[in-house]
C-alpha cells in the first residue's frame, strides 16, 4: 500500500508539473474568471483615479495661477470661468474666496480623494498650493514663504507646470 501511495503522488505532482510548463489552467473556468475579473476591475479603476487626478491637477493648477495673476491685477475673483476653469461633469467643484484668501474645492463623484488648492495673501506677495487627500481637509499653513498643505494630505504636480514640488 505505501508503494502505490508514492506513485500516485509522483504521479500527481509531475501532472501538476507538466500543467505548469504547458501553461494550462488547473481551476475551473469560472473560478479562474472571477480572480481575472477581480484583477481587471482592480486596474480599472487605478486608471479611473490616475484620470481624475491629472484632470484635477490640470484644474487646480489653472485655478492657483489664475488666482495669483487676479490678485496682482486687482483682487481675487469668485468666478471659475473668469480663470478658465469649466468643471467636468464627474467632479463637484466649491469656491470661496475672501479678501486675504481663494480656497478652491474639487469632490469627485464615484473616488474617495478629495482635491483643494488654496491661494493666500502673505506678507511678501501672494502664495499658492494645490493638494489631494481623504476626508476633510484642516487648515493650510504657512512655513516661511511656502504655503502647505494640511496633515496627511499631499502636494499635486501637475505634469504640465514645473512649480509644484513636494
Amino acid at each position: 500500500m505505501p508503494r502505490t501511495s508514492k506513485v500516485v503522488l509522483i504521479l500527481l505532482l509531475s501532472l501538476v508539473g507538466m500543467a505548469g510548463l504547458l501553461r494550462l489552467s488547473l481551476l475551473p473556468p469560472p473560478v479562474a474568471r472571477s480572480s481575472a475579473d477581480t484583477t481587471l476591475s482592480g486596474l480599472e479603476a487605478q486608471e479611473s483615479l490616475q484620470e481624475v487626478r491629472q484632470e484635477a491637477a490640470a484644474l487646480m493648477s489653472r485655478f492657483v495661477g489664475g488666482e495669483i495673476t487676479r490678485h496682482y491685477w486687482g483682487g481675487f475673483t469668485p468666478f471659475l470661468d473668469v480663470l478658465g476653469i469649466e468643471i467636468p461633469p464627474g467632479l463637484e467643484a466649491n469656491l470661496e474666496v475672501s479678501t486675504d484668501k481663494a480656497v478652491f474645492s474639487l469632490r469627485p463623484r464615484r473616488a474617495r480623494e478629495h482635491y483643494q488648492a488654496e491661494v493666500r495673501v502673505t506678507s511678501n506677495g501672494t502664495r499658492g498650493v494645490a493638494c489631494r487627500g481623504e476626508g476633510a481637509p484642516k487648515s493650510f499653513r504657512l512655513e516661511g514663504e511656502r504655503l502647505i498643505c494640511p496633515l496627511g494630505w499631499v502636494a499635486m504636480i501637475d505634469p504640465s507646470v514645473d512649480g509644484y514640488r513636494k
